[in-house]
């Protein structure tokens, strides 16, 4: 099977989703590396700060009500992506539990870019397949919506994220 045969044997419906994503993935990231929330790389890179973002935001986040986001930041919280893992040569899917000290916002933001690096950087599609299409429908639509509300609870990322 050729990459591009590979390409158009997904669902249209599922290209799109992963596109959009993607997408706003990228925007939310430059948003924040326009605002305050940059830091420098270890390479002197430009990175976005995500968890002095989750921090800056914690509150507001917690205070948001919208019946779509608690459902997807629950969906995000109980039941994150895996974590791609190696061990011993080989190469594993393991849980993603919380780490010490990690507050909710920083969690959540981390794991919507779990979703991201998974899609982006993971072995998801073992002999081209995606091992439960479902549930990564489901990790990718509540991603998205996490990042429009998230954005939505700052002004500076507003600005950037919006236009």
């Amino acid at each position: 099977m050729t990459l591009q045969d590979y390409v158009r044997s997904f669902d249209p419906e599922d290209r799109e989703r992963v596109f959009h994503f993607l997408a706003i993935f990228a925007r939310y990231e430059c948003a924040l590396k326009r605002s305050e929330f940059v830091r420098r790389g270890s390479y002197g890179e430009a990175d976005a700060d995500w968890n002095t973002y989750a921090d800056h935001i914690s509150t507001r986040l917690a205070r948001l009500t919208s019946p779509e986001y608690i459902m997807a930041r629950d969906r995000l919280l109980k039941n994150p992506p895996l974590r791609e893992c190696l061990d011993n040569g080989q190469i594993l899917w393991l849980p993603n539990p919380r780490r010490r000290g990690e507050t909710d916002a920083r969690y959540l933001l981390r794991v919507v870019r779990d979703v991201r690096n998974n899609l982006f950087h993971g072995g998801k599609f073992q002999d081209y397949k995606v091992a439960e299409l479902a549930r990564d429908r489901l990790l990718i639509d509540s991603a998205i919506i996490v990042l429009q509300a998230s954005a939505n609870v700052d002004d500076s990322i507003q600005r950037f994220f919006y236009g």
